[in-house]
């Protein structure tokens, strides 16, 4: 009697080709969400459905399938104009990523003890060093009602002001800094923005030596910060810790906190670097 191909149960079994297919079709579909759910920006935050079509290079009628799922899911919401928006799970989600970043952790203790010491705002940003960016990873709020702070997840390019961008690059060899120097784009973003190469690395020459950068007024209007590179790989800073707040509070009080700053971190910079 001939067997069954099938096999006993009589269901047929997928061969290696369809399986092969399924997963395909299975890793677009999750490509194709990771697209959608990447094309709103800081800037465009709430997209029309032509938009997100537009962005993802997908056809409307698979972007609404795919949205639909996504808002019973909660990754998307819908405003009441019909633009879509990033939905609160992403926003637990991101909590969680945010509280278990090794960079996070590893820098905890000290935004604890800046945080307590300085009441003033204490922030941490990662470098992208194949982009030359940098992304805000962690904040911890000052009590005070006049404060200064900026979105956890947004990401910006290093700019000549802004004192995380500038511990970063700090951190850097000389010579690897000037390079890198040479490369952004240093574009003003108050009168005070140092955006003359050889200003700027003289600037950064200066911090080096004393082990923590410190700016007034650079990057916002009425706004001061201090800061460090921390947490290397090799020659190059994976991060930078600083505490920023209102020049009218934070600038008399500079060099008190700079060289805090710098003891608290050193265990996390390499023996023998720039103020140890």
């Amino acid at each position: 009697m001939d067997r069954d191909p099938r096999g006993e149960g009589g269901s047929t079994a997928a061969g290696p080709t369809e399986a092969a297919s399924h997963m395909e079709g299975a890793n677009r579909s999750v490509d194709r969400a990771c697209r959608l759910m990447s094309a709103f920006t800081q800037q465009e935050p709430a997209l029309t459905l032509s938009e997100l079509s537009r962005r993802t290079a997908l056809p409307k009628a698979t972007v609404h399938r795919m949205a639909a799922t996504l808002l019973a899911r909660g990754m998307l919401t819908q405003r009441l104009d019909g633009r879509y928006e990033l939905g609160v799970k992403l926003l637990e989600l991101g909590a969680i990523v945010r509280e278990n970043l090794d960079v996070v952790k590893l820098c905890r203790p000290v935004i604890d003890a800046l945080a307590s010491s300085t009441g003033e705002t204490v922030v941490v940003a990662a470098a992208d060093w194949s982009t030359r960016e940098m992304l805000l990873v962690a904040r911890r709020d000052s009590p005070h009602p006049l404060a200064v702070g900026s979105p956890v997840g947004r990401r910006m390019p290093i700019p000549p002001g802004g004192v995380l961008g500038k511990a970063l690059l700090v951190g850097l060899e000389p010579r690897e800094a000037e390079v890198v120097v040479g490369a952004l784009e240093l574009v003003p973003t108050t009168a005070n923005t140092l955006t003359e190469r050889g200003a700027l690395l003289r600037n950064l020459s200066s911090a080096r030596a004393r082990g923590y950068v410190s700016e007034q007024d650079e990057y916002i209007e009425g706004a001061s910060g201090v800061a460090v590179p921390v947490i290397f790989e090799g020659n190059h800073p994976l991060a930078a810790i600083g505490v920023v707040g209102p020049t009218s509070r934070l600038a008399s009080q500079v060099h008190a906190v700079g060289p805090l700053l710098r003891n608290l971190t050193a265990t996390l910079r390499p023996a023998g670097s720039a103020g140890e």
